[in-house]
């Protein structure tokens, strides 16, 4: 029972969400997955000694996105990135991809597994926790492999909650405009956006849909004196 990826082990999942009935369906999923789930009833504990304890209880972790306040004081994606950083693998399910994917994605860098509820089954459980050592052992899926990138600023929408800008990504599908969130961008670098603006970023053009998308390291043109 279990999976073994690259030589390491998983075996024990932790499975996070406030809404009982829904952590009983994942761990039958969890079951039938031949993994050990692990519910946890909450309430969760401030991020930081969160992210450590599962390091330290756990081989991996299921996360809902929008968790109550009173179950835990920070939301899936924020929770699915630390583990992330902490070499602990995590699958993000949510059916909210869509309609809160400004709020996530900023850490969608560091989510190798974002699932739609529906689409939750064994095999994707599995196959998103496999995604993740991947990404540890730096061999990362197609889709998420990064490449420096032509950007084109095409709107931006400052006054909304959060601040919006809108870009069209070369080598990507020039035809679809993607939304992002300014804070996506370096604060130092974030009065350099503005329409017909064209900067570099890195990003992971294997993605198969926008929400997947992710963008780091942005470059801009040196400023002409």
């Amino acid at each position: 029972m279990g999976l073994s990826v690259l030589g390491e082990s998983i075996y024990r999942v932790k499975i996070i969400d406030d809404d009982p009935t829904a952590r009983k369906a994942m761990a039958f999923t969890v079951t039938d997955a031949d993994l050990q789930p692990l519910p946890d009833d909450g309430p969760l504990p401030q991020l930081k000694t969160f992210v450590v304890r599962a390091k330290e209880d756990v081989d991996a972790v299921i996360c809902d996105h929008r968790l109550k306040g009173q179950y835990a004081r920070f939301n899936g994606a924020e929770a699915a990135a630390e583990l992330y950083k902490a070499a602990c693998p995590s699958v993000l399910c949510t059916r909210w991809s869509v309609a809160d994917i400004d709020a996530i994605r900023p850490y969608i860098r560091y989510i190798p597994s974002l699932i739609s509820s529906d689409d939750v089954n064994p095999d994707t459980i599995a196959s998103g926790l496999v995604r993740c050592v991947r990404e540890f052992k730096n061999d990362p899926v197609q889709s998420r492999k990064a490449w420096r990138t032509l950007v084109r600023v095409e709107s931006v929408e400052p006054s909304l909650k959060p601040a919006l800008f809108y870009v069209a990504i070369s080598g990507w599908d020039s035809k679809e405009i993607i939304r992002l969130p300014l804070n996506l961008v370096p604060s130092n670098l974030r009065r350099r956006i503005k329409p017909g603006v064209r900067f570099f970023a890195k990003i992971n053009k294997g993605a198969e849909q926008p929400e997947a998308l992710f963008f780091t390291d942005f470059e801009f043109p040196a400023v002409r004196k």
